[in-house]
């Protein structure tokens, strides 16, 4: 793995003012158009790195059962999903997380801190695990000005506009619970 060339956003204060109230619930037929809007944008980048190309039966296999819709004052704006990832006893876990294209980086950065707090809540977790695409500016921005730990690139495993590029690891890490 090799460093990005991307680098930290200096801030995470935006003019637009503050963050939304966060809620999230689990997705239902009802939002099935809200979440096909979202996978129009071209740089909705949930658990897929070309979007705008799925069909919609494509899409909803995306939206699985650890799925939750994520949402700013009760309007829908994301989807997010943490998953275990290795043994089951060993307290890591990679969170899926998106947002609609006009969210601010302040909504990015205050849904995060909304999500691992909750998921800290009912989990005990130790490290936790995000990943980005090489071309995912707003992701990697949110990476940087989150203070997340670059881990490196592995390069060349996402194929995206006909190009080969890598993905970014970032994680965060707490002392584990005696």
């Amino acid at each position: 793995m090799t460093p990005t060339a991307i680098s930290p956003a200096p801030s995470t204060k935006t003019p637009t003012g503050s963050a939304p109230g966060w809620s999230g619930r689990a997705f239902t037929d009802q939002d099935r158009d809200a979440v096909l809007a979202l996978f129009t944008e071209p740089d909705f980048y949930f658990r897929t790195w070309e979007p705008d190309t799925r069909s919609e039966r494509e899409i909803l296999e995306l939206v699985g059962d650890d799925t939750r819709m994520l949402l700013a004052d009760g309007q829908v704006v994301g989807l997010y999903a943490l998953e275990s990832e290795g043994s089951a006893h060993g307290c890591h876990y990679v969170l899926h997380l998106r947002l609609r294209a006009s969210a601010p980086l302040l909504w990015w950065t205050s849904a995060y801190h909304e999500i691992v707090r909750a998921a800290r809540w009912r989990h005990e977790i130790v490290r936790l695990a995000i990943r980005f695409a090489e071309f995912d500016e707003r992701g990697l921005r949110t990476a940087y000005a989150l203070g997340l730990t670059n881990e490196g690139t592995l390069s060349g495993v996402v194929v995206h506009d006909g190009r080969r590029q890598g993905k970014v690891f970032f994680s965060q890490i707490w002392k584990p619970e005696s």
